[in-house]
């Protein structure tokens, strides 16, 4: 077993004499276990790149067998070890994570394959040159991987790319929220439409509404038929208009209408379930003119809607936390939570961000995003109650 660190920038012979230096391998990428189709060098300031036939990597030094070398064409296609997978985020598809490439390990039995990646601290202490340092590799199967053309955000490695569609929806977001706008649209492009819908609708506002902005029309058509209409009107006052336009052209009239009946707050959207009594108070204020506030306030309302200077929404204080902090504490620099919903925003979506979060209560806000109401927890396990008594009725 060898490690693609311990190639790079290792010398060539050519008999005794130096003849280059190692900087960079290239494989063919969609294999079980790709073997190595270039081997870049530089020689006397130039890179060239030479068949791995012609080299032997088996003793202390890399040799050439023959002077006469064939040169190959460099070809910026080619799947570079190096320079497209080192140091790169990939897909763990066994672990259902991101992970980063810190080395890549080779192994040589008539030819020389790669057959892994390093993830651990081991592959930092080689590639620093404490190798000698004995901690346990942290080896990931090639089958197990997708990389990404960090170019385009395309998926290289498409050994395992079905192993996509076999993970859970809220799997899939999680990656998608980790990732950069290139390589979340090549995995959103390479899963199936129904697949791909649910993990739009599992990812956060920020991702979702990324996505359906960035997405090519041909995609974006597929994927958003199998949207759920509510999660759509929940993005309605965040997507450029122009684009929202075109989403609801490609629904077709029919979902089009439904789309701008939940924007009426109809049916179990956020706006028909919050409360438009609540507690809200400036963030420049202090714990103890908050307590002075409530003093004689009977029930004292659970959560505190902190407000800045143009009465936009800021955060969540919970009351009771207000036992735990400084009297002089900003209200503003205690703030627990931050998530909030649009009136629009459909039944499901809230019952996720009350269980992904654990809340208690959920702001909701109008389209300056000042507040107008709260959801609380009661009033959504009632509808949950309620779909239940439903659906034993059925």
């Amino acid at each position: 077993m060898v490690y693609l660190s311990q190639l790079l920038n290792k010398k060539v012979y050519l008999g005794q004499k130096p003849y280059g230096t190692i900087t960079d391998l290239a494989v063919f990428e969609n294999y079980q276990n790709p073997s190595l189709s270039k081997v870049v060098i530089k020689k006397e300031g130039k890179k060239i790149t030479l068949p791995p036939s012609v080299m032997d990597f088996h003793g202390k030094k890399v040799i050439l067998k023959s002077d006469k070398v064939p040169i190959l064409p460099y070809d910026e296609n080619d799947f570079y070890l190096n320079e497209d997978l080192l140091d790169k985020q990939v897909i763990d598809t066994d672990g259902k994570r991101l992970v980063r490439v810190n080395d890549i390990v080779l192994e040589s039995n008539g030819e020389t394959k790669v057959v892994g990646i390093d993830i651990g601290f081991s592959g930092i202490l080689r590639r620093l040159g404490l190798g000698s340092i004995k901690t346990k590799p942290k080896i990931l199967p090639w089958q197990m991987i997708e990389a990404f053309d960090y170019q385009t955000g395309n998926i290289r490695i498409k050994l395992s790319q079905g192993k996509l569609n076999t993970m859970h929806p809220s799997e899939l977001a999680d990656i998608l929220e980790d990732l950069g706008s290139k390589e979340r649209l090549g995995i959103v492009e390479s899963l199936d439409s129904e697949k791909a819908a649910q993990a739009i609708e599992e990812a956060d506002e920020r991702t979702q509404e990324a996505i359906l902005e960035e997405l090519p029309p041909s995609p974006l058509k597929r994927i958003v038929g199998r949207m759920r209409i509510a999660e759509i009107a929940g993005l309605f006052y965040q997507i450029n208009p122009l684009r929202l336009k075109e989403i609801l052209n490609l629904l077709g009239n029919e979902k089009a209408e439904r789309v701008e009946k939940l924007l009426d707050f109809g049916g179990d959207a956020a706006g028909a379930l919050m409360n438009e009594i609540y507690y809200s108070t400036d963030g420049d204020k202090t714990v103890k003119e908050i307590y002075n506030e409530l003093y004689n306030q009977t029930p004292k309302p659970e959560a505190i809607i902190v407000t800045n200077g143009n009465g936009k929404f800021a955060g969540v204080v919970y009351t009771k936390d207000l036992l735990h902090c400084d009297s002089l504490a900003i209200i503003k620099d205690i703030i627990s939570e931050r998530k909030f919903v649009y009136p629009n925003v459909g039944l499901n979506r809230v019952i996720r961000l009350f269980s992904q979060y654990n809340l208690r209560v959920l702001p909701v806000l109008d389209r300056e995003k000042k507040p107008i109401g709260v959801i609380s927890v009661d009033t959504v396990m009632g509808k949950i109650e309620e779909r239940t008594r439903e659906d034993e009725v059925i």
